[in-house]
């Protein structure tokens, strides 16, 4: 998850201070309408910090503030719509709108995300580790490296995500970094993300070579090529995995590029 950029005590003299200047508003009908949604305002802008904050609670107390902030989202954007009526709403309220609904779906999309190091990683099949997190009661999603594919430096190396989008229990993410690292490549601890990035190794069809492995958000559009990640827990059931290529696969060196805002 992002780092908190506002601090409660800015937003609190950010909203006490928009608060009194809505009692300056033109007493139009648009004034009159936004003048009545000043409380819904205040309280999109305070449930989208709070969700920002939500990995500081346990997982049972993580996913009870997913489904209030779902209903107070409801609530305020109901209001907001409610009081401009059948007239066009003005497009700050719909973005207002829209980030309290992103910030939300970013607590449930949110997951630990492992980056290959300066060695290139090639992943063992995972199949026995997946099967044991199932068995252990993972409810989550787990994603690794197709094995036997080498991914090279900065390439995500795999993703665990909880059943509710909190933080992995230590164990669960133990299990998988030294799933990683037992060939010898270092993935470090994991990082927290927002949503889950997948990697396409691109090839140039008139040579057969590989051109690129393109890192992208899976929320984007996905682009051609071949996913480098594949599912090995999802919704806590054990996933198919394929095999190894066969012995003496080498795609020469590949530049990792990042989709933009990701790197």
């Amino acid at each position: 998850m992002t780092d908190r950029v506002i601090t409660w005590a800015g937003l609190l003299a950010k909203w006490t201070e928009f608060a009194q200047s809505a009692a300056a508003l033109p007493k139009t009908e648009a004034g009159e309408r936004l003048r009545a949604c000043v409380p819904s305002i205040i309280g999109l802008q305070a449930i989208t910090h709070a969700l920002a904050e939500l990995d500081a609670l346990p997982e049972d107390e993580y996913a009870l503030g997913q489904d209030r902030a779902e209903v107070v989202i409801k609530r305020h954007a109901g209001e907001i719509h409610g009081a401009w009526g059948a007239e066009p709403l003005p497009e700050a309220l719909g973005e207002l709108i829209g980030d309290a609904r992103l910030a939300l779906r970013a607590t449930r999309e949110a997951g630990v995300e492992f980056r290959v190091g300066d060695e290139p990683l090639i992943a063992e099949h995972p199949g026995e580790l997946g099967a044991g997190l199932v068995a252990q009661g993972f409810a989550g999603d787990v994603y690794l490296p197709a094995p036997g594919v080498p991914l090279f430096e900065g390439c995500p190396a795999g993703f665990v995500r909880s059943r509710t989008g909190a933080k992995p229990g230590k164990d669960v993410l133990g299990v998988v970094r030294e799933f990683l690292e037992q060939t010898g490549a270092r993935v470090g601890k994991g990082v927290r993300v927002a949503g889950m990035r997948q990697a396409y190794r691109q090839f140039d069809f008139g040579t057969g070579r590989v051109r690129r492995d393109l890192v992208v958000s899976m929320r984007s559009e996905l682009p051609g090529g071949q996913p480098l990640l594949v599912p090995v827990v999802v919704g806590g059931e054990l996933q198919p995995v394929p095999l190894a290529p066969p012995p003496g696969f080498d795609p020469g060196e590949v530049k990792v590029v990042f989709e933009e805002g990701w790197e």
